[in-house]
């Protein structure tokens, strides 16, 4: 079934189809250049069962999904289409620069190269991929937040998973605490990297000894973005020099950060400093003194005593019940704002945190 365009056809769906599918070069006269199955975004087309397709000369609009057809293992291209390319088994875009689809689904293989003459892979490159397996010869390879969704590949290689030489994507459920110590080889962060991290989790980044992670920051700023809830900590090898930054800190000045994050430096204090923002101040103030490391108190917790019902407050909102307990078994906050706040832990389920502050009062 296919509908008139400008001067071209659109293909909207298929009525009848087998194992092979071969798209017209085209209707009463005019070209077929476009296969785009869905009306709407709620209207997914699935086709199974077929197993290869030809795309004709002037095709050079094709649905990106390889779950359209999830049973597909061979491609052919007619020889004068100048969009798409392919080997048979993977269709590619630019003279092969661009990997649209992997077939990942029909054809089922255990291990997949993707070519070195591939330098990106398409939002739907590898989408529910069923290889364990993905080689990248092109160490260099960007890939796009959506190229690898719902594949085993995905879930296999977490926590840390590596595109060539980026880290891609860092993962993490629950209250987890994740240690990642980056691979000797990688060069390189993608953008999203902690973006797809649950809410609480505690990720701590092993950086080798004068290795230069580019786009580490960016990725870091992104993930702050989110206003998730959870730590990244970033450090050398011996675990010394460490630099830990709260998820939830609302930072609205991450140019801050950005200038003063240096692979695991430790320029808490630094950091600290620079900020201009007294809310901002107060909650990098109040996770710093809640951390199990001694801290330099005096130039923390004189931020929080200028309101300490304000950093009670805040505390509940910014800290995990863990981190909240230690700030109260410590007493950095006296225990009459704390004790005010106690509505607030109780909505949010912090019962231990409910129970320190009573046991401190007596």
């Amino acid at each position: 079934m296919a509908g008139p365009g400008s001067r071209n056809y659109i293909v909207r769906d298929l009525i009848s189809y087998g194992e092979e599918v071969i798209f017209p070069e085209s209707i009463e006269g005019d070209p077929v250049t476009s296969f785009l199955p869905f009306p709407s975004l709620r209207e997914k087309c699935v086709y199974p069962g077929v197993k290869k397709i030809r795309l004709p000369e002037w095709l050079g609009r094709f649905i990106e999904r390889n779950d359209v057809f999830p049973d597909l293992n061979s491609i052919e291209i007619d020889p004068g289409n100048r969009i798409f390319t392919t080997d048979g088994k993977m269709l590619y875009r630019d003279d092969g620069k661009e990997l649209c689809l992997s077939l990942s689904l029909g054809l089922r293989e255990e291990s997949v190269t993707v070519p070195s003459n591939v330098e990106r892979l398409g939002p739907s490159a590898f989408t529910g991929s069923k290889c364990r397996e993905i080689l990248f010869e092109n160490p260099g390879i960007e890939a796009a937040d959506t190229s690898f969704d719902g594949s085993e590949w995905l879930a296999y290689e977490s926590p840390a998973v590596y595109a060539g030489d980026m880290l891609y994507r860092v993962t993490a459920t629950g209250r987890e605490r994740v240690t990642i110590s980056i691979k000797k080889g990688t060069e390189r962060v993608y953008k999203n990297a902690f973006s797809h991290l649950s809410d609480g989790t505690a990720v701590r980044l092993c950086i080798r000894d004068g290795m230069k992670l580019p786009g580490l920051t960016d990725a870091i700023m992104e993930a702050l973005k989110k206003r998730r809830s959870g730590i990244i900590t970033v450090s050398g090898e011996n675990g010394r020099r460490e630099l830990p930054i709260p998820l939830s800190i609302d930072l609205s000045g991450m140019e801050l950060l950005r200038k003063t994050i240096d692979l695991g430096e430790a320029l808490c204090d630094e950091v600290f400093l620079k900020i201009s923002s007294s809310r901002e101040k107060l909650d990098y103030a109040l996770f710093r003194l809640s951390e199990e490391e001694n801290v330099k108190e005096d130039l923390y917790r004189q931020t929080v005593k200028r309101d300490e019902e304000a950093a009670a407050g805040r505390s509940a909102l910014i800290l995990g019940e863990e981190r909240l307990c230690r700030l109260i078994k410590r007493e950095y906050i006296g225990k009459e704002a704390f004790y005010r706040i106690i509505p607030k832990l109780q909505a949010k389920g912090m019962v231990s945190a409910v129970a320190s502050i009573l046991k401190n009062r007596r």
